[in-house]
């Protein structure tokens, strides 16, 4: 454990000058190291970090900068902070960033936070990692909403690779206010609403998995329509082992890049049980999964019956086969809803465009990410196409189901759309 007069020097070192002046909404003290290092400082659980001024820099934003390094260590964290000269307000959108080179290739990962030396005292749970492919400049950026408003020890904190040696350069950090792109707002009732028939939806069939290890498999005679006219797609334990629904609009019915979708659902719960309402690319006949891209409207995982997911998918931008997704571990892709899932019915609900992803339940908001935030990580952005819709209820096999009781059903009413915006 770090030492009480560790956490006492870090409050007092971190500690705000004063607020930002009026000239500039930069919250860092001291971005790139002009003079010299005060308002930073690192440090690892094994072995010391050098922490210096270096200037002649080229290709960044700055000709000035840190370096900081270390020849080795076998520990759990390391990290280097910088000061921040005021305080977040609640609500208000805010972009993070920073500049860094990996000197010695590619290999280590890095990442930026708002937080102290101790991983509190955070304005936002929002955090972005990256593995540089090479020694050049990489810059790594993260847009968020602020939930807090900070304390006296939150400061920019890069997260430095906790064990092995590394020499890295940084400069030009940066905390400021955001003007963020927000959907419109649109009025009126659903472009469209999808219902459910042949006509709309094709029911999958077959077993193997599915690329996720999924114990089910799948035939039409386990959905049906009901009297009030929404999906029932009902898994079930047989003498041969689970059989389910799967139903997707593939070549049917899409969904614009600009809408926003929204199905009212009641989903089952019990260990082993993952029901799931998403959307892939109308593109992936063409370009596989992930590089069309996914968009994970609602999932659940039984054994957790209160909780709801959300995630996006998308690939590298290196390496177009390879998933980096924003997905449960991110703020606002796992959602507790207080009551079981089978308890009663939730809208869930996606816009998507070109320019952003924003997930939501019951009309509040969850998760949004940014396509400048996602093309600066070396992800792709996916989503200025067509979507169409998929729904599902998974057995997972790599849970052990055996105590769940069966069948299990989920309800999902007819999916509405709206081009152009959300309608609240």
């Amino acid at each position: 454990m770090r030492s009480l007069l560790a956490a006492v020097l870090s409050m007092l070192f971190l500690a705000a000058p004063g607020p930002a002046s009026a000239a500039s909404s930069e919250m860092v003290l001291n971005p790139s190291a002009r003079t010299d290092v005060s308002g930073w400082r690192a440090q690892s659980e094994s072995g010391a970090v050098e922490l210096k001024r270096v200037t002649g820099l080229r290709g960044g934003p700055a000709t000035t900068g840190l370096s900081i390094t270390r020849d080795g260590g076998d520990g759990a964290w390391a990290y280097a902070v910088g000061a921040l000269q005021s305080s977040f307000v609640v609500g208000r959108t805010y972009r993070m960033s920073v500049w860094l080179r990996d000197l010695a290739g590619a290999g280590r990962t890095y990442g930026i936070r708002l937080a102290d030396g101790y991983l509190q005292n955070q304005p936002t749970a929002v955090t972005e990692y990256v593995t540089p492919a090479g020694s050049g400049w990489q810059r790594v950026t993260r847009t968020f909403v602020a939930t807090a408003t900070g304390a006296a020890g939150t400061a920019f904190y890069l997260a430095l690779p906790p064990a092995g040696a590394f020499a890295v350069q940084v400069t030009g950090a940066s905390v400021e206010s955001a003007v963020s792109y927000a959907p419109a707002t649109v009025r009126g009732k659903p472009s469209q609403v999808i219902g459910f028939s042949d006509s709309t939806w094709t029911a999958r069939t077959g077993g193997g998995g599915w690329g996720n290890g999924e114990l089910q498999t799948y035939q039409p005679q386990n959905a049906r329509v009901d009297e009030a006219g929404r999906l029932r797609i009902t898994a079930d334990r047989t003498a041969d082992g689970f059989t389910s629904a799967r139903l997707d609009t593939l070549g049917k019915v899409s969904v614009p890049t600009g809408s926003y979708v929204e199905a009212t659902i009641t989903a089952p719960v019990g260990a082993g049980v993952w029901p799931a309402f998403w959307m892939l690319g109308t593109s992936m006949p063409r370009v596989g999964w992930p590089a069309c891209g996914e968009l994970d409207i609602f999932e659940g995982t039984g054994a957790q019956p209160t909780v709801a997911r959300a995630a996006a998918h998308m690939a590298i931008a290196r390496n177009p086969g390879a998933d980096q997704q924003y997905g449960w571990d991110e703020p606002g892709g796992t959602t507790d809803l207080g009551a079981p899932l089978d308890s009663g019915p939730h809208q869930f609900g996606v816009y998507f465009d070109a320019r952003t992803v924003r997930f939501y339940i019951d009309r509040r908001p969850t998760m949004t990410l940014w396509a400048s935030d996602a093309l600066a990580a070396g992800r792709t952005w996916p989503f200025g196409q067509s979507f169409f819709l998929v729904a599902n209820v998974a057995i997972a096999g790599t849970v052990d189901s055996s105590a769940t009781t069966f069948p299990r059903s989920m309800t999902v009413g007819p999916v509405s759309v709206w081009k152009g915006g959300v309608p609240f």
